[in-house]
């Protein structure tokens, strides 16, 4: 496990920092947002693949963006008290790519301000998961929003399947996930509404059975308590999440309710 996690780290760190080259020249990184937050929680209606205890959760995310495009990804680090199953590292890494950036053309259509292909890459220890999934990003133009979007992902399965002591192998599927950040104030307070929900569509298993669609739903509510204690802007937040499983992964009526404690320190 040990060697798992400093394999993912130096990855994940390699791709963060090395920059892009195009044509001999360095493209810039326009701007860079490291978190490491803390979630913890238990379900409301614990059952089969839901934890049964105090589940919690370690991420570091990565968010910047360069010159033509995006770079999103997390690693979480989950263990629960209870006799629960989520006990993993899992990943995802998305690489955005804006077309309008890249070809010089100015490309908004109403609220759509850039559209371009979109990768995703969904890891998992433990489970043994592996998804690669080509797609594109649509960028929206929101009033008041940070950022907006819509993404679509063609997820091709590469699980290694429950022979090999992980999670079943599945067919191929499609993912739609709106991702947002809305931030605010009250009262001389900065809170921030962000988070995203998605979509998988229904899938074959190595079983011979038909898995039913999942819905996710991740928001979080945040309060900058850097600002408020410290003096130090988009520091330290503090807030809530609510996660919402609906046929968590592929099992029917299998959901899963999950608030959370939430705790996050921006690098």
């Amino acid at each position: 496990m040990k060697k798992t996690i400093r394999r993912c780290s130096v990855v994940l760190a390699l791709i963060a920092i090395c920059p892009l080259v195009t044509d001999g020249n360095v493209l810039a990184q326009g701007w860079s947002v490291t978190e490491a937050q803390y979630q913890g929680g238990s379900a409301r209606r614990p059952h089969l693949v839901s934890p049964s205890g105090f589940q919690n959760i370690l991420t570091l995310q990565h968010g910047s963006g360069w010159s033509h495009g995006e770079n999103f990804f997390f690693v979480d680090m989950i263990c629960c008290s209870g006799s629960g199953t989520d006990r993993d590292i899992y990943m995802e890494w998305y690489p955005y790519f804006n077309l309008g950036s890249i070809t010089g053309q100015n490309l908004p259509w109403g609220p759509i301000r850039g559209i371009g292909p979109l990768g995703g890459l969904n890891w998992g220890a433990q489970s043994k998961v592996l998804k690669i999934g080509p797609g594109f990003r649509f960028q929206l133009d929101l009033p008041g929003f940070a950022f907006a979007n819509v993404d679509y992902v063609y997820l091709v399965d590469r699980n290694q399947g429950v022979p090999a002591g992980g999670a079943p192998k599945e067919g191929n599927s499609h993912l739609v996930d709106f991702n947002w950040g809305l931030p605010f104030e009250i009262g001389g307070g900065s809170f921030s509404f962000e988070g995203h929900a998605e979509w998988q569509s229904p899938r074959d298993t190595e079983f011979g059975t038909r898995a039913p669609y999942w819905v996710l739903l991740q928001p979080q509510l945040r309060f900058d308590v850097g600002k408020a204690v410290a003096r130090r802007p988009g520091r330290i937040f503090a807030g809530i999440e609510m996660h919402v499983w609906v046929n968590k992964f592929g099992f029917e009526d299998a959901d899963e309710v999950l608030p959370q404690l939430l705790l996050v320190f921006r690098f």
